[in-house]
């Protein structure tokens, strides 16, 4: 399938699912393979609509500086402070410095879907494929399971997910 139709597909399975406990097991999950123990600056996001909600980790991972989008233009992260303000895409956003993006060790990205190689799908804006162009750290994907290793025909530019944690 085409990624307009596996988009369309993936949000309406996510209608269904339980936020919560999607969450819960993600949550769970990333904290019991320590995959985070390592990095000290760590790029998330905050949920929209029915989107996975990993931000518990912040709390989780005291030592760990985290980094949220601001969506302008383009994309860009500015480190979590405490003070979100509200922003576009019924989102919220941190207030202060843009940084620069190599300071990000590991970026753990939302995803609509995900394809057979490992590759993101998101909303069709294009955000998170020319902000992570050419990134050498560590990109995580966050995805419902049912709308996983789904068989979507992917662009070269469609970002490359190195870890996956299903919900």
């Amino acid at each position: 399938m085409n990624k307009e139709e596996a988009r369309r597909s993936a949000l309406d399975l996510r209608f269904n699912e339980n936020k919560k406990e999607a969450s819960n097991n993600v949550i769970e999950a990333l904290i019991k393979s320590k995959i985070l123990n390592k990095f000290k600056n760590v790029g998330i996001y905050y949920p929209i609509g029915k989107e996975i909600d990993i931000t518990p980790l912040i709390s989780y991972y005291k030592d760990i500086n985290f980094y949220l989008p601001k969506t302008e233009d383009e994309l860009s992260f500015i480190k979590f402070d405490g003070n979100l303000v509200n922003g576009p895409f019924h989102t919220k956003e941190p207030i202060g410095k843009k940084i620069n993006r190599d300071i990000i060790e590991c970026f753990i990205i939302p995803c609509v879907a995900i394809s057979k190689d490992k590759r993101r799908i998101g909303y069709g804006k294009g955000y998170y494929d020319r902000y992570l162009k050419d990134y050498k750290g560590l990109k995580i994907g966050i995805c419902y399971k049912n709308s996983s290793y789904m068989d979507i025909k992917t662009d070269s530019f469609d970002i490359k997910l190195d870890e996956i944690f299903l919900g």
